[in-house]
């Protein structure tokens, strides 16, 4: 059964200014990623520097892209926090500006039992009637979700899947075999994705995507159609920018990366995060030189029922 959230979702980067949101610059790469064919973008997530943004201006984000995206373009929303009722509140105004669905990222430094993840992932499912996507992040949270955890929150309808930051197969087939094979099952990874769609994973959101929807979606397409060898060469052109993305906090040479491919987008990043070493510009611009050159037109994006 097809579903809108299987797919190719970019984790979208926030522009500033100065210390405030670049609205045009962010509306700029909203547009520039319909273009290129991303099935959807997330707003707020770690690529996107949610932990330092306002209420007020992911709220903002929202509903900009919500209004240049169209009423059926995917938009997901990351939200939540180590606070339960910080995290309702979140998704319920993620609900309210707009969001196709939230990717709710697990309580940090709490380091709660697996008993205290689900009464926490239920508590904020009822906030909303959105479908949720658990962001099982163990590096940035200190916990991992359990397989047999998943299973009992896949017992409920709008707990629709998972996102696995760590992109390991093994575990894709645990959950699989867990959970209905209906539960989603996206990898974070942008080194594994062929492995791990043929896995049974459903997409990826990974900040690759940032600067190269378009490989992103013919990989997807190689992988629907069965052809993984194909996949797996698409996969190799990205080798060279994951290894030069990963020498920096994310996104911050990712937002470098950006600036060069789209002249008048700042690299800046807040602060704790500071902008890439001048040293990755060179080696950047190698790589990207190697990705497939944009394409004109808008992709037509419907969302559809499970």
């Amino acid at each position: 059964m097809d579903h809108w959230l299987r797919g190719m979702f970019t984790p979208l980067v926030t522009p500033f200014s100065g210390n405030s949101l670049d609205e045009p610059a962010f509306l700029r790469l909203v547009d520039w990623q319909i273009q290129e064919g991303a099935d959807g973008i997330v707003l707020g997530s770690a690529s996107g520097e949610g932990s330092t943004l306002t209420d007020e201006e992911r709220m903002r984000l929202l509903r900009l892209a919500r209004a240049a995206a169209g009423p059926v373009y995917p938009i997901i929303a990351a939200a939540g926090s180590n606070a339960t009722a910080q995290s309702i509140a979140d998704v319920r105004n993620a609900t309210a500006a707009g969001a196709n669905a939230i990717l709710l990222r697990l309580p940090y430094y709490n380091r709660p039992t697996q008993a205290g993840l689900v009464q926490h992932i239920l508590s904020v499912a009822a906030a909303t009637p959105l479908p949720l996507i658990i962001d099982n992040d163990p590096e940035r949270c200190a916990v991992e979700l359990a397989p047999e955890t998943l299973a009992e929150l896949a017992a409920t309808p709008t707990i629709m899947g998972v996102l696995e930051r760590r992109g390991d197969v093994a575990r894709c087939d645990r959950i699989m075999r867990s959970c209905s094979r209906h539960f989603m099952r996206l990898t974070g990874a942008g080194d594994t994705i062929p492995a791990y769609l043929a896995s049974g994973g459903c997409g990826a959101i990974t900040s690759i995507g940032n600067l190269a929807p378009r490989l992103l979606g013919r990989i997807r397409e190689a992988c629907r159609i069965g052809s993984f060898e194909q996949a797996q060469i698409l996969q190799r052109r990205l080798v060279p920018l994951l290894g030069l993305t990963a020498r920096e906090p994310d996104p911050v040479a990712i937002k470098l990366a950006l600036s060069l491919q789209h002249p008048g987008i700042s690299p800046a990043c807040r602060l704790p995060l500071v902008t890439a070493a001048a040293s990755l510009v060179e080696d950047l611009t190698y790589a990207l030189d190697d990705l497939p050159r944009p394409i004109n037109g808008r992709a037509v994006h419907r969302l559809s029922a499970a």
